[in-house]
């Protein structure tokens, strides 16, 4: 496995070659990203996505884009946590017509439609998220955000084989401080400073017709995040779990379990663990969000949980860290695309 951390000033690697095989040298991770996802070929077969997942005390905002070659898809679900209201939105959007998706990490991106405009405007060490749905649960959304992007927060940068043609490359920043506000309606959401975080997920790749996985992840104040997942990357040999310790990652070498006891049961605790006691964390999740985009044969059925975590992480020397109700998600995914 590579193991690498360039210089932001070299050229991006790239992630394939002019015949969109996958290029060796890219596959790895490393803490900070530095990589060009133009994939060549497989027409029909790539995919592209961007996921930005926002944390409050009061409230959580997800908000997604994607290009399957085929068709184009733009989301986006609010929820207030201490009422429960949850509003939800998505779109397709054919030919292409109004998506943009970078092939680099740190590139602006936007998804245009009469009924769903989302824009992410890059800045050096910023960004600026901006969303507009005139109708949500039959009231308009407006949402503007300036992401920060600390110097020193690292992110999870993996490349990973999958079978003998397919591939995948992620970018996953967490604990990114966050200011701004968002109009649902009459009412008007704000961050509080310390405690507001976006987390965003670059992925792109050529990735199988059927496919499966299950993620977590969560930030707290001190610059405490994890990142898990299983089901994705489980036969490459490579893992995108990883801890946060003020801003520095750890990346984890060994599975993480995710785990809901007893399986099936809605709102039944998930357990996640390492055999090593690095990670040892329960998430109760409030709410669930299901949503299942479908287009003839094709479907992305997710189910995604907002709540808190709890528990203890082991520190890079051994140190006892408590996570105390973290602010976090959980989604299991199965998708035919």
């Amino acid at each position: 496995m590579n193991s690498f951390a360039y210089p932001l000033t070299e050229s991006p690697t790239r992630l394939c070659g002019s015949r969109g095989r996958l290029n060796p040298q890219a596959v790895g991770w490393s803490p900070q990203p530095h990589l060009d996802c133009t994939i060549n070929g497989h027409l029909g077969r790539r995919k592209r996505w961007n996921h930005w997942c926002i944390t409050t005390p009061g409230w959580m905002l997800s908000l997604t884009q994607a290009d399957l070659d085929y068709i184009r898809y733009g989301a986006a679900y609010f929820l207030d946590l201490e009422t429960g209201q949850a509003v939800a939105h998505r779109q397709l959007s054919l030919l292409g017509r109004g998506c943009l998706l970078p092939d680099q990490p740190l590139h602006s991106h936007q998804f245009n439609h009469p009924r769903l405009q989302l824009r992410c405007a890059e800045h050096p060490g910023r960004a600026r998220l901006t969303l507009d749905v005139p109708n949500i649960g039959g009231q308009p959304l407006q949402v503007t955000l300036d992401v920060q992007r600390p110097a020193h927060l690292d992110s999870v940068n993996l490349v990973a084989p999958l079978g003998p043609r397919g591939f995948h490359a992620t970018c996953r920043q967490l604990g990114l401080p966050i200011n701004g506000s968002v109009q649902l309606g009459k009412r008007r959401y704000h961050c509080p400073p310390g405690q507001s975080f976006a987390a965003m997920d670059f992925g792109r790749g050529v990735w199988p017709l059927r496919s499966h996985w299950t993620r977590a992840a969560f930030a707290a104040p001190g610059g405490i995040a994890g990142n898990f997942g299983s089901g994705w990357t489980d036969y490459s040999g490579l893992s995108e779990n990883a801890l946060w310790f003020g801003g520095e990652l750890l990346h984890l070498d060994r599975a993480v379990s995710i785990e809901q006891q007893p399986p099936g049961n809605a709102s039944a605790q998930w357990h996640l663990s390492t055999g090593d006691g690095q990670v040892e964390l329960s998430f109760s999740a409030r709410h669930l969000h299901h949503a299942c985009p479908r287009l003839g044969p094709f479907y992305a059925d997710t189910q995604q949980w907002f709540g808190h975590f709890n528990g203890v992480l082991r520190g890079p020397s051994g140190e006892r860290v408590p996570v105390d109700s973290a602010l976090g998600w959980l989604g299991a995914t199965r998708a035919r695309w």
